[in-house]
């Protein structure tokens, strides 16, 4: 029969095999979450490098190769029609996702340790050997405490930008108040859409998106810490 002390000592071996075990768990969690930040930085500067209206499909094909791994055409990509998607996303197990209704407390703990799922999308569509629309886009999740929201919980926290040529044809007679670029806003996601004629300046900034809320502890909560000049433009309607 085990002594006390032989159980006490057991115990102990035990609760720091279980303390070691998800001290491994984090990093692991951590690190994914790093490594796709610093993934997203780098597929954020290709795709402000690609030029609406003056890039080539040769240009698109360079940057499809380079994230062939991550990259889905549509079928039939030509020079003369071609879609394509780069999806970026990391997950967390099933078990630390918060569901309505649940009691969330392993789901609570990921959120309080820093670990969440993220996704960095982009993509680009090349009309006739040109590119003619580029786009990038963050999706974090919102805080697990949000879950019990009177107005009803949204998993994730998302913006996207898009430059396009047919900017004109998207607004239609919508009344603008900037002429060459519009944002949407729709229950926590942010979409903004501008022209390839809006100022430079105003370009750079629209695609200026923030990634520290794939690795801070604390989840991001608006869409400000994402992309500061669509949070502008939503205040500004």
């Amino acid at each position: 029969m085990l002594s006390m002390h032989s159980l006490l000592q057991r115990s102990r071996q035990l609760l720091l095999a279980v303390l070691f075990i998800l001290c491994v768990a984090w990093l692991f969690g951590e690190g994914a979450q790093w490594l796709l930040r610093s993934r997203a930085e780098k597929l954020l500067s290709d795709i402000r490098a690609l030029q609406v209206d003056r890039s080539t499909f040769s240009d698109a094909q360079q940057l499809m190769q380079k994230w062939s791994q991550w990259a889905t055409p549509k079928p039939g990509c030509s020079a003369d029609d071609c879609t394509v998607q780069i999806s970026l996303i990391q997950t967390l197990p099933p078990i630390l996702v918060a569901e309505p209704g649940a009691h969330n407390w392993l789901p609570s703990l990921a959120d309080h340790i820093g670990l969440r799922s993220v996704a960095a999308r982009s993509g680009f569509i090349v009309e006739h050997g040109v590119v003619t629309s580029k786009y990038f886009g963050e999706q974090t999740t919102l805080p697990v405490r949000d879950l019990d929201s009177p107005d009803g919980f949204t998993h994730y926290l998302s913006v996207s930008s898009a430059e396009t040529s047919h900017f004109r044809e998207i607004v239609a007679d919508s009344k603008l108040t900037h002429p060459n670029r519009m944002a949407q806003h729709l229950k926590n996601y942010l979409q903004i859409t501008f022209s390839p004629d809006e100022d430079p300046s105003e370009q750079s900034a629209l695609m200026d998106f923030r990634f520290s809320c794939f690795t801070q502890f604390r989840p991001c909560e608006t869409e400000a810490e994402i992309l500061p000049a669509g949070a502008t433009m939503l205040q500004e309607r």
